[in-house]
Order: C-alpha cells, then structure tokens, then sequence
C-alpha cells in the first residue's frame, strides 16, 4: 500500500523526470571524449600571444589564428603596454590642427554640380549677339561664361550687367580657346562634370544640352558634337565643329590640360580652333577618343542656316526640329525667332506627353481598387482639396470684368485693377481660344459677347480653379466653363550663404503713448539677451512732440525710462551699455527714426527696427539673421499679437508667456513695425528715392507717409521677404494712428487696431452676454 501511495505521488512528476534524464543522455552521446583544441588559455597566455605578434616572426614559422579563434568569450580589453600602442608623431603640425568643416555638405561629401558652359564671343559681337545668346540661353543654365580676347593690354573690358565675361590677352581664336580650356580646368575641374563650349552666332537648346548631360554616365572621356574630319601628318583627326558647339567631359578635360602647350607649339599656324583642339585631344589621349554624335543612345544634332531669310517659323524638317544647336547665325533677331520656335516646339512636345499619360490613367482606372476608379479633373492633376470641417472650407472669390466682391477691409465692392485685372482678362482669352479649338471643325467662330458670372478660388494642391459663365456671340448661348491653372514646377531659388553670427542691431523707437509698456520690453529683453550674452545691440531712440521738447529740462517726459536703463547698465561692461537718442518730430515716421540711426553705424550693420511690444526671442533673432541677406533680401515678420487682455482674460490673471491660440491673439498683416536690413540697403533704396523728387517739400511728404517696407517695393530692387513668425509675438498694444501719416498707413495702422481687440467670437460676447440664469 505504502508503495502504491509513492507512485500516486511521484506520477505527475514522471514526464519531468524523464524529460531531464533524455536531456542529460543526449547531452552525453553529444559530448566528444577528447578535444585536441579544447585547451585553458589564461590572460598571461593572451599578453604572451600579443607580443609574440609584435616581435619578428620566423621564416619557418607561419602564424596560425586557431588559438584566437576558439576564445568565443574574449573580451576586448585597454592595452596598457606602451610597446602595443600605435605610435603618433608628435611632431606632426596636423595632429594639432583642428578639423575645419566645409561650409556646404556637397563639398565635404565632394557632389559636383552638372554642366557649366562657355560662350566664345568677341569685341564686336559682343553687346549684340552675345546678349542674345545670354536672353536666350542662360537662364535655363547652371552656370554660363562669356570669353573673349584683346588685342592690346591696356584694353578696356567690355561690361553688360547679369553677364560673366572673361578677357583674354590675345585675340587668336585657337589661343583663346586654348586658354579658355585651361580657365575651366583651373576653376571648375573639381565642381562640374560636364563643359559646352559654343560661340555666340549659334542658338543652343538648353533644355536639350541638360538632357544630354543628365543622360550619360560621367565615368567616361567623351567629345561629344558634329563630326568632322581631316587629314594631317597624325593621320585622320576627328574633330568637333566649333559652330555647331560640342561637349567634352571631366576626365577628357583632365588629359587634355596639361598637352596644350605642347599643342600649340606642335600646331599648324594657320589652323581652325575646332580643327586645333580636335588634333590635340588626338595627341593627349593616343588616338583613343574623337568627335562623337552619339553616346549611349543619346545624339547630338545640328543644323545649319545657309540662307538668312529662311523662314524659321515655317522650317519644318526634322533635321531643324532634332537641333541641340542652330549655327550660321547673324543678327539677334534671328536668335530670338530661334528660340520663339523651339520653345513653341517643347510647348507642343510637353503637350502631347500630358495626353500620352492621360490616355495611360484612363487606361489603368479600371484596374484600380474599388473607390480608388474616379478620375480627377483635369487627368493627373491632383483631386479637389475635401475641407474636413467648416473652417476648412475654400471660399470661391465672385467677378465680372469690371469688379470684384472680395476686396480688402470691409468693402463689399471693388473694382478690378491691377494683377486681378490682367489675370481676367488672361483667362478670358483663353477660355475663347479652347472653345474655338473645340468647334472649330464644325466651323464655328466664337466670340465673347459677355461675362455673366466669374468664379475663382485658390487650391493648394492643384492651384487656381475658375468657373466662366459666358455669354458667346456666334449662337447667342450662355456656356459655362470650368479651367484650372495649375501649380508649375517648384524651382529652388539659390541664396547667398548666411550665418547666425552677425550681430543684430535692435532699433526702438518710443513715443509719449509708448512709455508706459518700455519696463516690460526691458525685462524681456534683460532675459533674453542681456543675461545670456547674446550678440545683440539695443539702441533706444526717444522721440519728442514739440511741446515736450521744450521742457526736457524742466520735465523729461522720458526721465523713469532713462533712469531704468542706468539700472540695467550697472555693473555691466562697456560692452553692454545702451546707447540712446532723442529726436524731436511732430510726425513720427519709420523713415526719420532710420534716418538718424543709419548715419551713426557702418553700412555692414544688420538693423532690427523694432516695436515696444515686442518679446525679443534668441530663435527670432536667428531668423532675423538667417532671413536678412545684404543685397539681397529685406524681412518684415508678420508677428502673433495678443487680443486686449481685458476683453480675453476678464476673468482671470494675464499670463507671461503668449501661447499662440486663436482666443489669445491673431498674425496682424498689417502690422510693419519688425524690420530686418541691412544698412547698406536701406541707404541705398533711401539715396534712390531722394533722387526720384526734387522739391523739399515732396521730399518730407514721403518721409512721412511711407514706411520702410514702402520704400523697398518702390525703389529698391531687394527681394521682400513677407512671412508668419511664429516665434515674435507682441503684447497688446494700442496703436496711435495719425492722419499725417499718410491714407494708406492709416488704414493699416486703424485696421491693426480693430482686428487686434479680440476674435469675432469674443466681440460678439461682449455685445450680446449671456442672460445670468434664474434660481
């Protein structure tokens, strides 16, 4: 019994037991009897083994790696020994220079851009041909160079602006392109892959001159252009017309080089450039590379003008229409009918494209998922934006062609003028001409008797959307038209390189109604910048009315306000010291606050004209130094400026910080207060519109009814940068507006102060409160 109770027990242990026993006995047969290279290596094994590497070996002796390779569980470990350091050369002056980073990443990871091109020009031609050839062609390029040569050394060169013209001192055509050879190779050898050379009698396609480049691999030594050939004492040479311009690689240009003395002085003296340079690259790469039109599939055509007055609108032929290059070329207006030809021809080539692919959509729409078969209109342009609430939603703006119903401020109507105007009428026109195209079979001619209804409304993911409802002459019917002008391509403008080391110059100006907000600013900007040690100026700039001025001595108005910048310069050193400036003006304007300031600093400053109700922030000074770009670009931030606090926190206390929601405030796009510059630009768009009046008293009518941003759109050529800065916000400020400044800037100034008191919402609340509820 006593048995049978222990095997009750020990049951459900069984599997258990006998799974172990398996495991062990499994463990056992597995288990070889002797390893050989099973041996106990210890650390004292291992340092034997390290500097037995690093003493001579034997000649009969091999090293064999099976010790290092059986130890699984070795562990790296610091080599103290000095005989197993790598030994430095202390002596070496690159051990002690720090490593300096490129500016630009594609030079440190050595990116080359694609194509620069060279234009062989000359004396005569160079103010006519060559700024055609520069109207026609350079814009579509990376980067384009003009050459010429000079026949004396004390020759003036010749100067045309947005044009990059490099003298040579001889005026041999085979010289100068010989030493235009080696100027590219000097500057651009390490920065593109791929040289046109052409002259300024030929046209050149350069959309089709990017297509060669962007379609053949650079790893290779390639001469690329119109083929032809002569004879000489190196046999038959191959060679590139240089009319008909061609094409030569990075590497070619490498060889090339460094055999063109020699190819001079071993050349013909009465022999052609093209024929020249043909018979040098036959010397410098042993007869391996010559003139070429075809590479990898890809060909380079050309076509020749025998007659002048060949009509070009009318030249059909599919050796003109293949042309990469045009020569024989003789006037300007020949070079401009060129390219109003062959721009026509890519208008149509990229026209039937769009309905290849269109026919491809139709055809791939029904074996697409369920819900996903529904074409948009047009085919391939992106869907209609789907608001996804209310607020979402894109409002359509209502025309005709005289007015217009969305107009500025609370107007209800306006009429059309301007921009607005131009872009009606365009699509007008070409609402006809489709409509004509579509007909015109039937040998119907439409035309426009009236535009009943306009309709237009800005998607940003497919562009401008119009619908016409127009009234067409021909059969007296009203016909509604739906068109769309999309989004182009996005270019990516190149800027001037920038840093965020420039030191900013903050401008403030204060008035009379302005005092009482100056401690606030003062305790921002003392956290931000002062104590922070950022590189940053402030220069107060106190205007007076005339009525104070004549009290300063009796009664500073601005007294407290200079007593607290003593406070903030205590202890401080000369450094951080605020420097100030009165000024007396019964007008205060932007321009007279400027006018003083920029005299008194380098024209290198970077100013920042700025408000009291201003939060200076370290990320907004960067942008300001980021966005600001001497002679280039101006910025005026469009800044979050907080609604009346009594109105919004009637109920509780004002917070410090402006969070950016829509009940605490709004971007004011009428606010031009923050100003980004550079001195040097606003003396010189300033100096510009001194010079366009003559009398004083016109002179001191726009300094006081114009901003600074006026005056930029006026009379500077700088790129006006306009953007929402999420990090400026204003506290609520209101605005003293003034007549004499001028109708517009009152309106800004008075259309500021009203959107400024709260959202629609709130107002609303504050005329119509809710009924306290009954008990």
């Amino acid at each position: 019994m006593r048995r049978l109770k222990i095997i009750s027990n020990v049951r459900p242990f069984l599997p258990v037991i006998i799974g172990l026993s398996l495991g062990f006995s499994m463990s056992i047969v597995r288990m070889p009897i002797l390893h050989e290279d099973c041996v106990f290596v210890s650390e004292e094994h291992i340092d034997r083994k390290l500097n037995s590497l690093n003493a001579p070996k034997r000649k009969d002796r091999e090293y064999a790696p099976a010790v290092y390779d059986s130890l699984e569980d070795f562990e790296p470990r610091i080599i103290t020994d000095p005989e197993l350091k790598p030994k430095v050369d202390i002596n070496l002056e690159a051990n002690k220079k720090k490593i300096v980073r490129t500016r630009y990443i594609s030079t440190e990871l050595g990116i080359r851009e694609k194509l620069v091109s060279s234009v062989i020009t000359s004396r005569d031609t160079y103010l006519t041909m060559a700024v055609a050839m520069n109207k026609t062609f350079s814009h579509h390029m990376q980067k384009v160079i003009f050459f010429d040569g000079m026949t004396e050394a004390n020759q003036e060169p010749l100067a045309a602006p947005g044009m990059t013209l490099i003298s040579h001192p001889d005026n041999s055509a085979v010289r100068i392109l010989a030493q235009t050879l080696t100027y590219l190779h000097l500057k651009f050898k390490s920065e593109y892959d791929w040289y046109f050379l052409t002259t300024d009698s030929t046209y050149s396609q350069a959309d089709r001159i990017n297509y060669i480049v962007d379609h053949i691999s650079i790893n290779r030594r390639l001469y690329l252009g119109k083929p032809n050939s002569y004879n000489d004492r190196l046999g038959v040479v191959n060679y590139c017309n240089m009319d008909s311009g061609f094409i030569i690689s990075r590497l070619l240009l490498i060889d090339i080089v460094p055999n063109i003395e020699s190819c001079l002085q071993d050349s013909p003296p009465d022999i052609s450039a093209g024929k020249w340079l043909g018979r040098c690259i036959k010397r410098a790469t042993s007869g391996a590379v010559e003139c070429v039109d075809e590479e990898e599939g890809i060909f380079y055509h050309s076509f020749h003008i025998d007659n002048p007055e060949m009509n070009i609108e009318g030249e059909t032929s599919a050796e003109f229409e293949s042309a990469v290059t045009v020569s024989g070329v003789t006037s300007p207006q020949i070079m401009f009918e060129l390219h109003k030809r062959f721009a026509q021809l890519e208008i149509d080539k990229a026209y039937k494209e769009i309905g290849e692919i269109q026919e491809e959509i139709k055809a791939l729409a029904p074996k697409l998922p369920e819900g996903e078969r529904e074409l948009s209109w047009p085919i391939g342009i992106n869907p209609q934006f789907k608001p996804t609430n209310r607020w979402d939603i894109i409002v359509w703006d209502y025309f005709t062609e005289e007015y217009t119903l969305t107009c500025p401020g609370e107007v209800p109507k306006c009429d059309l003028s301007g921009v607005d105007k131009l872009d009606i009428q365009n699509i007008l026109q070409i609402a006809l001409d489709r409509l004509n195209e579509k007909y015109n079979p039937q040998g119907l001619v439409l035309e426009k008797r009236k535009l009943i209804n306009g309709y237009r409304r800005f998607d940003p993911q497919r562009g401008m959307e119009y619908i016409l409802d127009l009234l067409l002459t021909e059969v007296e019917l009203s016909h509604r038209v739906n068109m769309l002008r999309p989004l182009s391509q996005v270019e990516i403008i190149p800027m001037p390189y920038v840093t965020e080391s420039a030191k900013v110059h903050v401008i403030l100006p204060l008035t009379k109604q302005e005092r009482v907000y100056f401690e606030a600013f003062m305790d921002k900007y003392a956290k931000i910048c002062l104590n922070n040690d950022e590189n940053v100026a402030l220069n107060i700039v106190f205007v007076y009315d005339p009525e104070t001025a004549e009290r300063i001595h009796q009664d500073d108005i601005f007294s407290e306000q200079k007593q607290l910048l003593q406070t903030y310069e205590e202890g401080k050193s000369d450094a951080k010291l605020i420097p100030w400036v009165s000024i007396k003006t019964e007008v205060p304007s932007q321009l007279k606050i400027m006018d003083i300031v920029a005299k008194k600093y380098p024209t290198d400053t970077l100013f920042l004209l700025a408000s009291v109700a201003a939060n200076m922030n370290t990320n907004f000074l960067n942008r300001c130094r980021m966005n600001a770009i001497p002679g280039w670009q101006a910025f005026f931030p469009i800044p979050f400026s907080q609604y009346n606090p009594e109105i919004i926190f009637k109920n509780g206390q004002v917070p410090d910080q402006i969070d950016i929601k829509p009940n605490n405030g709004h971007f004011d796009l009428y606010s031009f207060d923050e100003v980004c510059i550079y001195n040097s630009d606003y003396m010189t768009s300033r100096t510009k519109m001194a010079a366009s009046v003559s009398t004083e008293d016109s002179k001191e009518s726009l300094v006081d009814t114009l901003e600074v941003y006026d005056v930029l759109i006026k009379y500077s050529q700088l790129h006006v940068f306009r953007a929402v800065e999420p990090h400026l916000t204003r506290r609520y400020v209101h605005r003293n507006c003034n007549h004499r400044n001028g109708q517009e800037i009152f309106d800004r100034c008075d259309r500021s102060n009203a959107e400024g008191l709260a959202s629609r919402t709130q107002l609303a609340m504050e005329l119509f409160p809710d009924e306290p509820k009954k008990n």
